[in-house]
């Protein structure tokens, strides 16, 4: 019985951990792309930018939407901590 007990215990706690890691995985994903329209976005606006510049930062864009959107909706101190796990 105490070994079943440990078992169930160890998946619970290795599915919340696989849980957790997720969470920060999707906001350094959201991150990342958040700084990829910025760069594309410095790149255009300096002048520098090819018409292929223009449909990378409209992909990314639409990317990022798609990423970002359910951290864009949470608390504000829930969205800094998780940004400080990705740097």
């Amino acid at each position: 019985m105490k070994v079943l007990k440990l078992a169930i215990y160890l998946l619970s706690l290795s599915a919340l951990l696989g849980a957790c890691s997720q969470a920060d995985k999707t906001q350094c994903e959201c991150l990342s792309q958040a700084q990829k329209v910025n760069w594309l976005s410095t790149k255009i606006w300096s002048a520098k930018a090819t018409q292929q510049d223009s449909i990378l930062l409209k992909e990314a864009l639409i990317k990022k939407e798609k990423l970002c959107k359910a951290l864009q909706e949470a608390a504000p101190e829930s969205v800094q901590k998780l940004k400080s796990t990705c740097q």
